[in-house]
């Protein structure tokens, strides 16, 4: 059974651990990632660099705490969005809508992951991949239930096809970002695009 201090000495770390992550944040975009020191975090964090040390035991485990954290989130949301869709069509254009908001969101936390990508270690990297991962296997989800309904074409490669649109909308993340108010712009073109190239013609008579 957990104790009352229990509780509290874990709510206690809880705070610092997330104070510590958004102050990591906020000196990356401030002065980017080759400046980012675990000095200056933990400063801007108001924590001794011991105890920083104590939670991360370097700046890119931070930061991939941070990213860890939003894809949780951002998951978790967009499960919530595709459940509630109807058939294979709907679940697509939820799951491209859902990640144009979600660039077009301002405080958007990642937005500080997007300086200097090529300064991160490959080894940290690919521990980002593996968060991101998930969102691609969710999107071959969904094409392979529309190809399996005949409503997308029986070309369909799920995994394939998934990882060449997860690439579409990094591309489309650029235009998002520049201007939140090309969401819409931006959707009508991909269902332009996805409705050409995925939707199975309609049977004769249908």
């Amino acid at each position: 059974m957990v104790s009352s201090w229990d509780k509290v000495v874990a709510e206690h770390k809880e705070q610092v651990r997330a104070r510590i992550k958004q102050a990591a944040v906020e000196v990356a975009v401030e002065k980017g990632l080759a400046n980012t020191t675990m000095a200056a975090i933990a400063e801007r964090a108001d924590v001794s660099r011991a105890t920083l040390y104590n939670y991360y035991r370097h700046v890119e485990g931070v930061l991939l705490a941070v990213v860890q954290d939003e894809v949780d989130l951002f998951y978790a949301h967009l499960r919530s969005r595709l459940d509630r869709a109807g058939g294979p069509c709907e679940r697509l254009t939820a799951f491209i809508q859902t990640h144009l908001e979600y660039f077009a969101r301002p405080e958007r936390r990642s937005r500080a992951l997007e300086f200097q990508a090529a300064g991160i270690s490959p080894s940290i990297r690919a521990r980002m991949t593996h968060h991101t991962d998930r969102l691609r296997h969710l999107l071959s989800e969904v094409l392979d239930s529309g190809r399996r309904d005949g409503v997308f074409r029986s070309e369909v490669d799920p995994e394939r096809h998934a990882e060449l649109l997860m690439h579409l909308l990094a591309g489309a993340r650029e235009q998002v970002l520049r201007s939140p108010e090309a969401v819409r712009t931006v959707m009508a073109d991909l269902r332009l695009l996805l409705t050409s190239g995925l939707l199975a013609a309609p049977s004769p008579g249908a």
